[in-house]
């Protein structure tokens, strides 16, 4: 798993680099710099208003009873075309931009939680007709713990000088 990490840190900056060079074989050095600034400030804008519009979503989802999923899922979505369009590199903002349309970003989300319902677990159907999937486990109630048998109270200390007014 390392060795794939390792791989994919080398890997990734050289193409993105190999792809730096073609296009400004291309166009031009100074037009590719501009292009990589102005990708990474168009999805700055539309990472900003994609954002609220998501927020504002799950309130309306919230104050109506029903659990946002979708607003969550596309905030992930959301967060991560922030990340790409932050690494620099047209094939990262490219990335990153389709992140960011909510079209394209609702399809990901959906395509990814087909590929997670077919695993198993349980599964949660909204009025929408979409599917999520999830795993709970429910905590087991703690043991008193006993010294020398003698049970032990946990308790919290309260300092009294700082509630009293001076």
């Amino acid at each position: 798993m390392l060795k794939v990490f390792f791989l994919l840190f080398l890997l990734i900056p050289l193409v993105e680099l190999y792809v730096l060079i073609q296009v400004g074989s291309v166009i031009g050095a100074l037009p590719t710099v501009l292009l990589t600034i102005a990708t990474a400030l168009a999805g700055v804008v539309l990472m900003r208003t994609q954002g609220l519009a998501t927020m504002q979503k799950a309130q309306v989802a919230m104050n109506a009873g029903t659990p946002p999923q979708m607003e969550l899922m596309e905030g992930v979505f959301i967060f991560l075309g922030g990340v790409f369009l932050f690494v620099p590199g047209l094939i990262s903002d490219a990335i990153g931009l389709m992140f960011l349309i909510p079209f394209v970003r609702q399809f990901l989300i959906k395509q990814s939680l087909k590929g997670t319902a077919m695993r198993g677990g349980y599964q949660y159907k909204n009025n929408k007709g979409d599917y999520y999937e999830g795993e709970w486990s429910e905590a087991q109630p703690k043991q008193p713990r006993s010294l020398n048998n003698q049970e032990v109270i946990e308790g919290e200390v309260i300092d009294s000088d700082k509630n009293q007014p001076k």
